[in-house]
C-alpha cells in the first residue's frame, strides 16, 4: 500500500533496488520480532520446540517474502504501464498465499522431517 501510494503521489525517492532492500530489512525486523514472540508462545503452549521453531522460521521467511513481493509487484507493474492501484491487490494476495503455504510446508519438512 505504501509503494502504491508513493507511485500515485510521485513520492518515491531512490532506485528500485534501494527501495527493495529497505522494505526487505523492515520486513525482516517485523518477522524476527513476531517470530520470537510466536516461538516462545508456541513452545510453552505445546511443549514441542521443533514444531515451534518450524512455525516461527516459516513466519519470518513468509513476512520477508511478502515484503519483497509487495514492493516489487507495484514497481514492476508501474514500469510496464499498468496501474498498480488496480492490479496489485490480486497479484500480491494470490502470490503471498501460494508462497506462504509452500514456504511453511518446505520448512516444516526440513525441520520436522515429515
Amino acid at each position: 500500500a505504501i509503494i502504491v501510494q508513493g507511485l500515485a503521489n510521485d513520492d518515491l525517492k531512490g532506485s528500485i533496488s534501494n527501495r527493495l532492500i529497505k522494505e526487505m530489512l523492515l520486513a525482516a525486523l517485523n518477522g524476527l520480532i513476531l517470530g520470537l514472540v510466536l516461538l516462545v508462545f508456541t513452545w510453552f503452549w505445546q511443549g514441542n520446540f521443533p514444531a515451534a521453531l518450524a512455525i516461527s522460521i516459516s513466519l519470518v521467511v513468509v513476512i520477508i517474502v511478502a515484503g519483497i513481493i509487495g514492493t516489487f509487484i507495484p514497481l514492476f507493474l508501474n514500469k510496464r504501464g499498468i496501474d498498480p492501484a488496480i492490479a496489485t491487490g490480486p497479484f500480491i494476495t494470490t502470490s503471498n498465499d501460494i508462497f506462504g503455504i509452500l514456504i511453511y510446508f518446505w520448512i516444516a519438512k526440513v525441520i520436522l522431517g515429515i
